[in-house]
């Protein structure tokens, strides 16, 4: 199970009944238990409880005339650019030693093995001196 409730949409492709109509019929939320919501649209709304989506849908997919939209998962929200270069400084100044690299490019100073991107300590100095970090480059 999810651990946050998750938003839904029933599209209604064809009406087999003739009584909701087709496209955009019912909102809904499925809880963190798993049950659902679902509150229906048009001339007379009306709102159900069930125990499960699979429920619901085999009650009112009309033999898949009716599917489920997921809504798309709200994305955190990326702390301000202030709070990350603050959070850079205070790591560098816990580590304040310049980079030092072996033959193979890797940072033996912070214990960085990868080459494809220069150790991290030699980003956050360019962020904070404004200019390239000795070290290799890529």
């Amino acid at each position: 199970m999810t651990t946050k409730p998750r938003i839904f949409t029933l599209q209604r492709d064809h009406d087999v009944t003739g009584i909701s109509g087709t496209g955009s019929v019912a909102h809904g939320v499925q809880w963190p238990d798993g049950t659902v919501t679902i509150r229906w649209t048009g001339n007379r709304p009306s709102t159900v409880q069930w125990a499960s989506i699979d429920d619901a849908i085999a009650i009112h997919g009309h033999g898949g005339h009716t599917r489920v939209e997921w809504a798309p998962t709200p994305v955190q929200p990326v702390p301000p650019i202030a709070t990350l270069l603050e959070l850079v400084n205070d790591l560098r100044e816990i580590d304040p030693d310049p980079c030092r690299y072996d033959q193979h490019g890797h940072c033996e100073e912070h214990a960085w093995f990868e080459t494809e991107r220069r150790c991290p300590e030699a980003r956050a100095a360019e962020l904070f001196a404004g200019n390239a970090a000795p070290g290799p480059t890529t």
